[in-house]
């Protein structure tokens, strides 16, 4: 099948000024970067990103190693933009997707296993990817309690479902909402599309438009925004006035 040449695809996020984030989400990530929080500290060594499908949980929980690794290895992470820092450091980091038959008390055996050994990352930290935690029967929840409890492991978690993460798992977590920001917080992210192809991007007002059609879902706006991209450079357009056909 053919393709467009040199079509407009969505930027691979890289840091944090890459995600579309509420300032409270923003505020937290950032400031266990540059160590405004300690973390992991005083019992506290789990990040639970949650919201609505779509969101970019997934992404960023699987960016999070790399730059939690980096911020630890910077020179003066106080005095760093903890917004614009990419990974400069490669940290081993392990990744458990919580599905059907796969969510019981042998994953969390195995979480056991991976973390007793020394972790080889520069910090000395192992990093622990659970995505949809939600999906953890209740006896591999609460047993998964007890291994927050090892003091040399940040757990990055993902669920769609807040309220049905443990209260105990909740304690010893940040809890990052990914949810949808005000629009405003999406058109640089959207402008940036539009620019690195050589068009001029619509309106704020379009852009707007876009973002509520989308109704949180990252992958629905971006979706949006590179298809009017790619037709305006198909029809030979210098400029994006509208983006029709949304299909979010």
């Amino acid at each position: 099948m053919a393709t467009l040449s040199n079509a407009v695809a969505a930027p691979t996020p890289q840091c944090l000024n890459d995600f579309a984030l509420l300032p409270t989400s923003r505020f937290k990530l950032t400031s266990m970067l540059d160590q405004t929080m300690a973390f992991p500290s005083t019992g506290v060594n789990g990040i639970v990103l949650f919201g609505l499908y779509g969101t970019g949980k997934t992404t960023l929980a699987n960016l999070l190693p790399g730059l939690l690794e980096s911020a630890k290895a910077h020179s003066d992470p106080s005095n760093m933009d903890a917004n614009a820092l990419v990974e400069t450091q490669t940290p081993n980091s392990q990744y458990f997707a919580c599905m059907q038959g796969q969510n019981g008390l042998t994953l969390i055996q195995g979480i056991q296993s991976v973390t007793s050994f020394v972790a080889w990352n520069t910090s000395g930290l192992h990093y622990v990817i659970l995505d949809e935690v939600d999906l953890l029967t209740d006896a591999a929840m609460t047993s998964f309690k007890s291994v927050m409890n090892r003091k040399n492991v940040v757990f990055i978690m993902t669920t769609n479902h807040l309220d049905k993460i443990d209260p105990g798992i909740q304690n010893r977590s940040v809890l990052v909402d990914m949810n949808q920001p005000a629009a405003a917080h999406w058109r640089p992210l959207l402008r940036r599309v539009y620019t690195e192809a050589s068009l001029t991007p619509p309106s704020d007002t379009v852009l707007d438009q876009v973002v509520n059609a989308g109704r949180g879902s990252a992958r629905s706006i971006f979706s949006d925004i590179v298809m009017s991209a790619n037709q305006a450079r198909r029809d030979g357009q210098r400029q994006v006035a509208t983006v029709t056909n949304i299909r979010s």
